[in-house]
């Protein structure tokens, strides 16, 4: 399993359409994700629901945990597209 932290730094926060964009990504491959503040509840990467209850804002810092196939190509990834360095 691979960890990491990443300040979010969308201006609007994980709404709907980072949420999407992030449970897609996550839901790849076979690899399970989970995401949260730190010090919190995780929640599953591949629901968008589960991401949008976190209400994560611009500025939060999320721990993320990766497993399975490719997990720090997909870390790579998620980190990416919450710090807001996703390029579409």
């Amino acid at each position: 399993m691979l960890h990491a932290t990443v300040i979010v730094n969308l201006p609007e926060g994980l709404h709907a359409r980072p949420a999407a964009d992030f449970a897609r990504q996550a839901s790849l491959a076979g690899n399970s994700v989970m995401v949260g503040r730190m010090g919190g509840k995780l929640v599953r990467g591949d629901s968008i629901l589960s991401l949008m209850t976190l209400g994560i804002k611009q500025g939060d810092l999320l721990l993320l945990e990766v497993r399975g196939p490719n997990a720090e190509t997909l870390l790579a990834t998620l980190k990416s597209l919450v710090s807001g360095t996703a390029s579409n």
